[in-house]
């Protein structure tokens, strides 16, 4: 255990003035580091992080990883550099804690921790910029440029980074800013024992830029899977495009399996038309009582989105600046969550927009993508015993044969943003719909494929591969390669 003290170079009339000011008010002692980590990517690597602290004159480290060494802590510039341990021939640690312990002129003391470790596999999503980025490999670290949205034309004055919500504890972890990048940490799932795996919790998350006022100004969405969704065997071709397997934000497609489980992991997020900002879905896979998935910070204290009114957040600038957030559509503009007026642009049928949601590589479809669908023959004629626990239709391709299974995972409706995906009955919230944007707009609407699974007869089961919906609704989406 290694116990190094690092002083300040402080002025003494300055130390004697806040040791006096503390006798007539109660001291505010704070000492954070943000990453809660400093990795490296190879032994014998120097790494730095930041620390904030108020009225903490010095540090001491109380305690290090085997091997590892605390090379400097800067108490003006607020960083601590560390050095890997190079060799590992008498059990030195690959990873570790370690603890910090500041002081305060009166001598109170106040502790942290710090996660180190090295960490070989890296990711870097900084030539390829983008709204959404897929981490699907655990145990890596992944960095993105923070100081730029969208396809990387939007300059952002990014001065920090946080984390709005995850869908689960600890799903990203060590979220930092330094050098240009922001970089995060994905750890491996655990079993029942503690043991790591090679799989990852799968999950979303949202990421925001904050300006030097403390403002969001820009938001990405991380979404972690172990189904990479770009590698081809979950792709398809549909009408001459290539097409996501997995709704944006799925870890999965259940194709059509009854698994409780598989289910929920099939649905995805909700988008607004227009919007780039994620939306989570239901709580339960049944979607019971409709309620909203539940979501954490990075203390782990509860996230919920707020629901606005049109009038009050109906604007692509305050949209971005309010990422958790759902617009209610206005009766006044067609049911638009833009208070006034439509603009076409924000998705784009022809090419990827700066708010287009989808990662890099991948845009939202036009509508002539889902023009060749139907209802698969066999699913049509399927006993009602077997096909509503499915949650979903296969749609057969008229062009090829071919049946792809697409979610019914409902939407949020454009009235009041709530979950929208029961039947007639109330007491039995059976999915019985499938909403699935297009970029392609039709007036004060929006071109989606929609399909309808009914609950109580068989012969209103139905499909529109472009049919008109209000902007306000949230659904998922489906991406294609550009």
């Amino acid at each position: 255990m290694n116990r190094v003290l690092f002083h300040i170079c402080a002025i003494v009339t300055l130390a004697t003035a806040v040791v006096a000011s503390s006798c007539s008010r109660e001291e505010t002692n704070t000492l954070v580091v943000p990453s809660q980590s400093i990795l490296v990517a190879m032994p014998g690597q120097t790494g730095t992080t930041t620390f904030d602290s108020r009225n903490i004159t010095s540090l001491e480290v109380v305690s290090v990883p085997e091997g590892w060494v605390v090379d400097k802590i800067d108490m003006y510039a607020a960083t601590i550099t560390v050095t890997a341990p190079s060799t590992f021939d008498n059990e030195e640690e690959e990873s570790g804690t370690m603890s910090l312990k500041g002081y305060t002129p009166t001598g109170d003391t106040t502790t942290v921790s710090v996660y180190l470790a090295i960490v070989p596999n890296e990711v870097d999503f900084s030539k390829a910029p983008a709204n959404c980025y897929v981490a699907c490999k655990p145990t890596t670290r992944y960095k993105f440029n923070p100081m730029c949205g969208g396809n990387g034309s939007v300059e952002l004055a990014t001065a920090e980074v946080k984390l709005l919500w995850q869908t689960a504890s600890g799903l990203v972890k060590y979220l930092d800013m330094r050098d240009g990048y922001a970089t995060f940490y994905i750890a491996p799932a655990k079993d029942d024992d503690g043991n790591e795996l090679s799989t990852l919790v799968p999950g979303n998350a949202l990421i925001g830029a904050f300006n030097e006022a403390g403002e969001i100004i820009w938001s990405w969405h991380i979404w972690v899977t172990n189904n990479d969704p770009v590698a081809d065997a979950n792709t398809f071709s549909l009408n001459g495009k290539t097409i996501m397997n997995h709704n944006l934000g799925a870890d999965t497609n259940n194709n059509g399996n009854a698994n409780s489980d598989e289910i929920a992991r099939s649905y995805g997020l909700y988008y607004q038309w227009g919007r780039k900002e994620p939306i989570v879905g239901p709580n339960d896979w049944n979607f019971s009582l409709n309620y909203d998935d539940i979501l954490y910070n990075a203390s782990d204290n509860e996230v919920k989105f707020d629901y606005v009114a049109s009038k009050d957040g109906g604007s692509v600038a305050w949209s971005t600046l309010n990422p958790v957030s759902i617009v209610i559509g206005n009766p006044d503009n067609g049911y638009d969550w833009l208070n006034d007026g439509h603009d076409n642009a924000l998705w784009s049928a022809a090419s990827k927009s700066d708010y287009d949601p989808c990662p890099a590589g991948w845009r939202v479809p036009d509508s002539s993508v889902f023009e060749t669908l139907t209802i698969a023959a066999a699913s049509d004629d399927m006993p009602w015993a077997e096909a509503q626990p499915m949650y979903g239709w296969m749609l057969e391709d008229t062009a090829t044969g071919e049946s792809h299974f697409f979610s019914a995972a409902g939407r949020r409706n454009y009235l009041d943003g709530r979950l929208d995906n029961m039947n007639v009955n109330e007491e039995l919230p059976v999915p019985w719909s499938g909403y699935y944007w297009s970029a392609t707009t039709d007036g004060d609407n929006a071109k989606a494929l929609y399909f309808n699974l009914n609950t109580n007869t068989r012969t209103w089961n139905g499909i529109e591969t472009a049919r008109a919906m209000q902007r306000a609704n949230a659904m998922p989406i489906r991406c294609v390669k550009e």
